[in-house]
């Protein structure tokens, strides 16, 4: 499913919008700029598959609506970009006049932080292969000059038998035009890194280091590296202040595990792995946890 925070079943509502030739039989989610809707053609019958997923900018303020139109507009620029096995796709678009929509596939799964809120912590094999697919995608959007921007639980599906799909390219920035500049303070605030906080710093592809490995740390440990609240403090623990050892509340961890989410976590951006050298590591660990993963 895209992105937009997904509701715990597909609900039904009272009053479902027309959206261009779609027709909305329920609603899955909604966030700050949208809201998804699973939906068939409208010319369909009225008991056929409803088989897509129509993103519709639908911000929280109405004054809003040329942001959110903006950033379905990048996500359909990069949908179209960069195809990739785990990445977010878009079937086609409607931008021009509103409504504004994507039409993307359905997916049957959850979203990482459904699962997170429901199990607390995922098992190691399963971490790893979950963050492994992740940093495969990034790398994709990476080598064509992109990043992602915004890579948290929420922002990745789960599909039943275990795919992965990195969700929401609306925040994706690029940084291979030349036009490199600071990150502005967009995203969620417990998966940014230090240089989002740093208005002197440009943005690079280790900053979606960093937030794949909060993304892991709380995979492993049930737990963000930081628990503050205060944006303020977030920021100044994230700047600063040093996460506790994963192994504090997973005594179990393997050595190597928790070296690797160390480096993604570093403070300065030069000092974490590169998103290729990420994959290896994880690919290397998946293999030595391979039957345990298979028992889970």
């Amino acid at each position: 499913m895209p992105e937009s925070t997904r509701t715990s079943s597909t609900a039904r509502v009272a009053s479902l919008p027309d959206v261009g030739n779609w027709c909305a039989v329920s609603l899955l989610g909604q966030g700050r700029w949208s809201q998804v809707y699973r939906a068939r053609p409208r010319e369909a019958a009225a008991d056929a598959p409803a088989d897509y997923a129509i993103k519709l900018a639908a911000p929280v303020i109405d004054e809003d609506i040329d942001t959110a139109r903006r950033l379905l507009m990048r996500e359909a620029l990069l949908a179209q970009a960069v195809s990739h096995k785990h990445l977010t796709s878009v079937l086609s678009s409607r931008l021009n006049q509103s409504p504004y929509y994507l039409v993307m596939p359905y997916l049957e799964g959850s979203t990482l932080e459904q699962l997170l809120k429901r199990h607390g912590m995922i098992a190691t094999p399963l971490a790893l292969w979950i963050a492994r697919q992740t940093a495969e995608a990034a790398a994709a959007l990476h080598r064509h000059g992109w990043l992602h921007g915004d890579i948290k639980p929420s922002n990745l599906f789960i599909a039943d038998e275990g795919h992965v799909i990195l969700l929401d390219l609306g925040l994706a920035r690029s940084f291979g035009d030349g036009q490199i500049g600071p990150w502005p303070l967009a995203g969620t605030l417990a998966y940014l890194p230090p240089e989002a906080y740093a208005s002197i710093v440009d943005l690079q592809p280790a900053s979606d280091v960093y937030a794949l490995g909060v993304t892991l740390y709380r995979m492993l440990t049930g737990r963000l590296p930081f628990e503050v609240r205060q944006p303020a403090e977030l920021a100044e623990a994230h700047l600063h202040d040093t996460p506790p050892d994963p192994r504090q509340f997973h005594p179990r961890l393997a050595v190597p595990v928790v070296q690797l989410v160390s480096a993604m976590l570093a403070k300065r951006p030069h000092r974490r792995p590169s998103m290729e050298a990420l994959i290896r590591e994880l690919n290397r660990l998946e293999i030595l946890t391979f039957p345990r993963r298979n028992a889970a």
